[in-house]
């Protein structure tokens, strides 16, 4: 009986075509995946930038800062703030400016949304799964105390991005901050607070 030697299996040319190829397929999804992050950093940006222009807009054209504003504008259900020109973040049930501040938004038609709805739909979700928020905090020594949008369950990598490109790349200080080191291992998310 004589065996034929073609009949053994993959020649090393074979193998070598089929790596490439696995390589490439693997390549591809990477770089996907990469474009997905990239596409959601570029849509946290924009958020916040949004809501920022938004909360500038609504000073201007009322005069007040949203939520803390003492003038109910004939909205249904809105309750008036205290004027002392801080959203406090006291937790978001009706009635609190860190709830009062959204309906206010989407009320005067700078932020889409239904302006009547639930306080805890009431926060709009970023493209990490954590929800935007807005509110007040201690920046620090020559900043001192100021309205903030923040975003939760931000990657720490995004999150010191922004920093860098906002402020001074530094998580504890400036106009921009974290509540975690951005060089932490263990640190894989943070949630993000950006000065109005």
């Amino acid at each position: 009986m004589r065996k034929d030697l073609r009949e053994k299996g993959f020649t090393l040319v074979e193998l070598a075509i089929v790596m490439v190829i696995i390589g490439l397929l693997i390549g591809a999804v990477l770089k996907g995946q990469a474009m997905i992050d990239d596409a959601r950093g570029k849509r946290l940006l924009n958020d916040m930038q949004g809501i920022s222009a938004a909360y500038f807009t609504y000073m201007d054209r009322y005069s007040a800062v949203p939520g803390d504003d003492t003038t109910l504008h004939g909205w249904a259900g809105v309750v008036a703030g205290n004027g002392d020109s801080l959203i406090d973040d006291t937790g978001t049930t009706d009635g609190n400016e860190d709830n009062e501040v959204w309906q206010a938004l989407r009320y005067a038609g700078l932020l889409t949304g239904d302006p009547v709805a639930a306080s805890a739909s009431m926060l709009p979700k970023n493209p990490f799964g954590g929800a935007y928020t807005l509110g007040n905090m201690g920046f620090g020594a020559g900043i001192g105390t100021k309205n903030h949008v923040a975003a939760a369950n931000v990657p720490r990598v995004l999150a010191e991005l922004f920093d860098i490109k906002h402020d001074d790349g530094v998580w504890n200080t400036g106009t921009v901050q974290a509540d975690g080191d951005y060089s932490a291992p263990a640190v894989v998310t943070v949630n993000l607070q950006y000065a109005l």
